[in-house]
């Protein structure tokens, strides 16, 4: 999905840890590219030149990447990030052979439609199906860039869960060193399934490693989990009990160490987000901010880098904003950026009205609030790809299979793979297929493959493909030709009056398209267009090229509504007016 040259390559160290799990394709990295980062949006702080990292915490600014991890965290490592990184957590994907999808309702509580909960949308995240041993090496080549930008005193926690802990432990092994092991932490919760034939599974793993034996590691003290125990009271009043191997008193108000296995049957704020919960964004695989609290605390001091490259709904930059630490988060799909921005946003607001955090690390004050968000390489159409393919899914009757991980379902008894719609198909798409067709023995069906535009030699080369073949013909189906028109842009009607700036209309054709109406249905069951608004963002000086935060529109609640209506304290030339939709669409108008 590269869409830029990359602007130099860097060496990577060679992984010599044991034991060594093997794999068809293993490979490890020798070096890799690094691609140019462009800053294309920034949340208070002084206006940035590059990101190239400052030894002077003073200069620091937070960093939301969007793209591909692995080419992120190549630039980091290029941009003198290499050691610097006290804390990783990552929650990546599972292997769990299932979609990940999150729920988007539109804001209002009066914008709810006629028929089925049309007001909820359901948007594909990713999906966690891999074929062969993709994953494997997947894992594996962000893992051992990963351990390059970790510190000597560094940490890494890997969440995971029984599908692939077994196979993760031994990548870790061989990438960190098995010596390096510290912790398998057990996350007991209290959702999940009932199977019939099996225990419950109900907990995650969460792999442990460190950098060196010289780590940052803070005691983490909770309350007891038998609190009858401290019987004695001492002349101040304080309960304890007194250890009966050494006679050491243990007060009660003290705690007690944590241990490996967090539960939520002994602390509540552990348990997983229920549908109830005040935390809760809707978003797939997120987790409580308590579980991030305690691995941040444990893990790093109020000067270090906390990385999350998987960063989903960003509780990790959540608690790491709060906690005043500073923080730098990655991730490829649009809706984890329209998240974590609109969620960071809100909390850096509130600490500048409060003036939190001040948290001192030795003579420095570390009340970092700002962010800047780059983009590596051009997601703009990969980001939205999962939207789009829902769309095509639906209105060409594509039936998806469960076991089938590299096509993605068929019509009648034809089997389909979709392009990603942000290029053309090309020759290469017919050899993929051709490969895994070659792995495919017994397979007779013949394939349809969809693209937004195709590159004119596939089809003459398939013609002469399809004259030799008794079976597996493959047709091409161009969305561009076929009719099906989704990539259509959102737009708005915003005007300027003297320092007045206001929303007359938006329109959302994406929305529009995933609940099935044409524009007359859709004004007259949704009246209020701010309903179909996640937020908005005013750059009062906009330059043309960073889009610099200066007022920001992020309403509180999900029935909340933006204004629509904004009083500017000032202006430069040009007022540039971003609204983002509830689907992560952005439109920017430029006034003045």
């Amino acid at each position: 999905m590269s869409t830029t040259k990359p602007t130099k390559t860097v060496k990577i160290s060679a992984v010599k840890g044991r034991p060594m799990l093997q794999w068809i394709g293993k490979q490890p990295l020798g070096e890799v590219s690094n691609y140019p980062a462009q800053l294309v949006e920034q949340f208070g702080g002084q206006p940035l030149k590059d990101i190239s990292y400052s030894t002077n915490s003073r200069d620091w600014n937070n960093l939301i990447f969007h793209g591909d991890n692995k080419e992120i965290l190549s630039t980091l490592i290029a941009e003198g990030y290499r050691g610097k990184i006290d804390l990783i957590y990552i929650d990546p994907p599972f292997d769990s052979k299932a979609d990940y999808i999150r729920k988007v309702e539109l804001r209002g509580a009066n914008t709810k439609l006629e028929g089925e909960t049309q007001s909820v949308i359901e948007q594909t995240q990713y999906t966690d199906i891999w074929a062969g041993d993709s994953y494997l090496q997947f894992m594996y080549e962000r893992l051992i860039l990963l351990k390059e930008l970790l510190s000597e005193q560094g940490s890494i926690y890997l969440h995971c869960d029984w599908h692939k802990s077994h196979h993760l432990r031994f990548l870790m092994d061989e990438v960190f060193g098995d010596e390096n092991f510290r912790n398998e932490i057990i996350w007991n919760y209290d959702i999940g399934t009932v199977p019939k034939n099996d225990f419950k599974k109900k907990h995650d793993n969460i792999l442990r490693y460190s950098k060196s034996e010289n780590l940052i590691f803070n005691e983490i003290r909770i309350a007891s989990y038998n609190p009858d125990r401290y019987n004695l009271t001492d002349e101040e009043g304080r309960k304890f009990a007194v250890r009966g191997d050494t006679g050491k008193k243990i007060y009660e108000d003290e705690g007690q160490p944590a241990d490996d296995v967090w539960s939520f049957v002994n602390e509540k704020d552990f348990r997983s987000l229920n549908s109830m919960s005040h935390e809760r964004l809707d978003y797939p695989t997120q987790k409580p901010e308590a579980l991030l609290e305690r691995i941040i605390k444990a893990s790093s001091n109020p000067d270090s880098i906390v990385l999350d490259c998987f960063m989903g709904s960003g509780t990790t930059q959540a608690v790491a904003q709060k906690l005043g630490r500073r923080w730098i988060g990655c991730d490829i799909n649009k809706g984890s950026i329209q998240t974590t921005a609109k969620r960071l946003g809100k909390i850096i607001t509130d600490q500048q009205s409060q003036n939190q955090p001040l948290l001192k690390s030795q003579d420095d004050v570390l009340g970092i609030t700002n962010f800047a968000h780059y983009r590596i390489n051009n997601y703009d159409l990969a980001v939205q790809h999962n939207e789009f393919k829902t769309i095509a899914i639906a209105k060409l009757g594509i039936e998806k299979v469960s076991t089938e991980t590299f096509f993605d379902g068929k019509i009648g008894e034809k089997l389909v793979k979709i392009v990603p719609f942000n290029r053309l198909l090309t020759l290469e798409d017919l050899m993929f297929v051709k490969e895994e067709l070659k792995l495919r023995d017994e397979e007779d069906r013949d394939i349809i493959l969809i693209g937004l535009g195709v590159d004119m030699q596939v089809y003459s080369y398939l013609e002469e493909y399809n004259r030799l073949r008794p079976v597996n013909k493959i047709e091409i189906k161009d969305l561009k030709n076929d009719g099906l028109f989704i990539n259509r842009p959102a737009y708005a009607e915003v005007v300027l009056e003297d320092n007045n700036v206001k929303i007359n209309n938006f329109v959302s054709p994406t929305i529009m398209e995933r609940m099935k109406l044409d524009m007359d249905i859709f004004k007259e069951q949704v009246t209020d267009y701010r309903s179909t608004i996640d937020y908005v963002l005013i750059d009062t000086d906009y330059n043309g090229v960073i889009f610099n935060v200066c007022l920001s529109d992020i309403p509180n609640k999900k029935k909340d509504l933006v204004t629509g209506e904004y009083k500017l304290e000032s202006k430069g030339k040009k007022i540039a007016v971003k609204i983002v939709d509830m689907l992560g669409e952005e439109v920017l108008v430029i006034l003045g």
